[in-house]
């Protein structure tokens, strides 16, 4: 039985193998972000205190987030801000919200909005680099 399940000669194609998949993981995060936003309302909210959440509440297993209060449809909505990112209390931030959901807004900074959803495409990223760099072959491999 083969060492390999695809063995893949020409350099261009290992390429189009190699990014598409990256452009896929995080092309298909960019869309998601693009398609909240498209419906999506925009206001201000005001940070009014720091709410430790998590395990025990302790440094060990606990996090900070942001407790954040914004009108929407004529009621105040509470959300938490990013996780493990502490504000300023009374500091004003751009809330991106649907009429439908105000409970589901986010934060509408980089942090708050893009950095998460970043770092959790990197776990499918080392696993796709991982993958595709064991099944197409690397120049210099004893399998290539």
């Amino acid at each position: 039985m083969s060492q390999q399940l695809i063995k893949v000669k020409n350099n261009r194609y290992k390429a189009v193998i190699f990014f598409g998949g990256l452009v896929a993981i995080f092309g298909t995060y960019y869309l998601i972000k693009i398609h909240y936003k498209k419906g999506a309302l925009i206001t201000e909210g005001i940070v009014t205190t720091n709410y430790l959440h998590g395990i025990n509440k302790s440094d060990f297993g606990s996090t900070v987030s942001a407790e954040i209060r914004f009108y929407a449809n004529d009621s105040m909505v509470t959300i938490l801000g990013p996780e493990g990112q502490p504000m300023d209390v009374g500091l004003i931030v751009p809330i991106l919200y649907h009429a439908d959901h105000p409970g589901n807004a986010l934060v509408y900074t980089f942090e708050g909005f893009w950095l998460h959803g970043l770092i959790w495409c990197i776990l499918p990223s080392i696993f796709w680099v991982a993958i595709s760099l064991s099944v197409i072959g690397v120049r210099g491999s004893k399998f290539a």
